[in-house]
């Protein structure tokens, strides 16, 4: 089996100051330039110059701001046939639109996130609405990933809480994967399941995690990267994704005001802990440590909107067996929201 993974990573202070140079140093001179809405005016200067210094030609250009598929597929179609690479630079939105462009085109791309809210700038797959409904599409991982640290790092603290909870939850999620294997014989590759834990682990444990720490910025973003990575080697978001993403799913669909992402899986994710038991003082620390359980008692999920998630989440994904397939545990982790402390302060 082939698995595809970034050929190109550059992960530092600076990054997106050397785009053209990366870019010349792969072959590329001409490109499609898809940016996030807003971000052209932020960065232009800089990349202009980059491009300049470098002879990089934008050949196409676009602002994005719908991760509509039918809009997807008209920019695949008219994306000029004398491209050399794709480069998407801005939020999950461009990430994932450049994503699915460069997958129907069969040409790389080189993905600039400006912010790491989740770990979907490394994964397999892209977000996108299908009929008027979020679904997962099946595209391809980047080439190249270039994070500047210091941009990521100057990003509203919510969208570093998100990428935290988008992290630490896969505590939970790997939990969930072995348990289909003994419960229902699923297979696991356990090489991914090493990988998404070894990356919980290096973020665990280090220890100066201040948003202005640049290599602490590094250290979230690769780490996020590699449950990315995990994903591809397992042919399945099984090492990334439980029982806490289908209760994200669901809080999707019930909460009047859905929050990030990884907000709601990290909350999602301590909750589930509480079920699963050998992963609940681990998540305990690191929600604690990492900043996070003060973010979210200072911007809580909807209580019960939270408790409607819990009793959706099961069906959420059919024939997906986590924690919360076992007879009762709904009403468990039902009872559980009402009673403990720290989930309480995290509901309101």
């Amino acid at each position: 089996m082939e698995i595809q993974v970034p050929s190109l990573l550059r992960i530092k202070p600076k990054a997106l100051f050397k785009l053209g140079k990366y870019l010349s140093q792969s072959g590329y001179g001409k490109i499609a330039l898809f940016w996030g809405t807003g971000v052209k005016k932020m960065y232009w200067d800089a990349i202009e110059i980059s491009f300049g210094t470098a002879n990089i030609r934008v050949v196409y250009e676009i602002e994005i701001s719908s991760n509509n598929i039918d809009d997807a597929f008209k920019t695949v179609k008219e994306l000029p046939q004398n491209i050399d690479t794709i480069v998407a630079i801005g939020g999950g939105t461009v990430v994932d639109y450049g994503k699915y462009v460069a997958f129907n085109r069969q040409i790389p791309l080189f993905c600039v996130p400006t912010l790491i809210s989740n770990d979907a700038f490394a994964s397999p797959s892209s977000s996108l609405v299908v009929d008027e409904k979020r679904k997962s599409v099946k595209t391809q991982v980047p080439q190249a990933i270039i994070i500047d640290t210091e941009i990521i790092s100057s990003t509203p603290k919510q969208y570093l809480f998100s990428g935290i909870g988008d992290l630490f939850c896969k505590t939970t999620a790997v939990f969930d994967y072995k348990l289909a294997y003994k419960k229902r014989g699923e297979p696991v590759n356990d090489f991914a399941a090493t990988i998404a834990k070894n990356a919980v682990d290096t973020f665990s444990h280090f220890a100066d995690k201040r948003f202005d720490n640049y290599e602490y910025i590094g250290i979230l973003a690769s780490s996020l990267l590699m449950t990315g990575i995990a994903m591809i080697i397992a042919g399945s978001s099984r090492p990334s994704s439980g029982s806490e993403h289908l209760i994200s799913h669901a809080y999707d669909k019930v909460a009047k005001n859905p929050t990030l992402h990884g907000i709601q899986v990290g909350v999602a994710s301590f909750a589930v802990s509480y079920l699963q038991q050998a992963t609940y003082e681990r998540l305990k620390r690191d929600i604690v440590g990492s900043g996070f359980y003060d973010f979210v008692k200072e911007n809580p999920l909807d209580k019960e909107d939270f408790l409607k998630s819990i009793m959706l989440a099961p069906d959420i994904k059919e024939d997906y067996y986590t924690i919360l397939s076992e007879k009762g545990n709904v009403y468990r982790l039902e009872e559980f929201v009402n009673t403990d402390k720290m989930i309480g302060e995290m509901l309101k």
